[in-house]
């Protein structure tokens, strides 16, 4: 089974570097052979892209792709989807080093034994009071609606490819995370949930902006017309043990 690790960096030519050794660290410790690191420079204005080739020129496993403008997760991870196999898993990757050596391990580990893996950070009060409030407010809602049961549908995750495909994505935004995890909890599949810390918290966030909300209470909508009346997604996920 290969793993794709997509490394998205927006202006991380400070961070980048140390976020990749880090994932190597992980790859090594966890013992995965089939991988392949695909390092997306979403339309930085800095030199982040001068330091991917620097690591693609001593990394026979990494791929680098540009873009000349900023897109944000959604759209790349259906810009992947495009050109990527029906098999294998796609862990998500944040270019500034947002998540820790211990997640990293974890959603790895956790992976070889559940279809999907789904995560959240112990050390919350890094997000902030306010924005610790709000995911908290949006998680609530979506687990009471849509009948899943998460500690949190945002964080970082494993997902297998060939699920992943056939679902189609409706947010454009924010929301995006949120969706496919609760698409695919309602999709039979086996599921493990882990814990671990996150490095930098709410540093330089953007997450609190007027069309992020309205791009949240859209992709809401969608999905209450997916589950509730199209009837799809009816099939609950199994959760293993860790």
């Amino acid at each position: 089974m290969k793993y794709h690790f997509l490394i998205m960096a927006l202006n991380e030519e400070k961070k980048l570097n140390k976020t990749f050794k880090e994932l190597i660290y992980s790859i090594k410790l966890t013992k995965i052979r089939d991988y392949i690191i695909h390092i997306v420079d979403d339309g930085s204005k800095d030199k982040t892209f001068h330091v991917a080739k620097k690591i693609i020129s001593k990394n026979k496993k990494v791929i680098i792709h540009q873009n000349r403008k900023n897109l944000g997760l959604a759209k790349n991870v259906k810009k992947f989807l495009q050109r990527a196999p029906s098999t294998g898993k796609l862990i998500l990757i944040s270019g500034d080093n947002d998540m820790s050596k211990e997640i990293v391990i974890k959603l790895i580990n956790a992976s070889k034994k559940s279809d999907l893996v789904i995560s959240f950070f112990t050390n919350r009060e890094m997000k902030g009071i306010f924005r610790a409030f709000l995911s908290t407010l949006f998680n609530l809602i979506c687990c009471t609606l849509f009948k899943v049961y998460a500690f949190y549908l945002q964080g970082p995750f494993v997902w297998p490819l060939n699920e992943l495909k056939k679902i189609v994505i409706y947010s454009k935004g924010i929301a995006y995370v949120s969706e496919v995890n609760i698409k695919m909890l309602r999709s039979g599949l086996t599921f493990t949930e882990i814990s671990g810390l996150m490095n930098t918290g709410s540093k330089n966030s953007t997450s609190i902006k007027f069309t992020n909300f309205v791009d949240i209470f859209q992709t809401l909508l969608h999905l209450i017309s997916e589950i509730y009346i199209k009837n799809n997604f009816k099939k609950m996920s199994k959760r293993l043990s860790n």
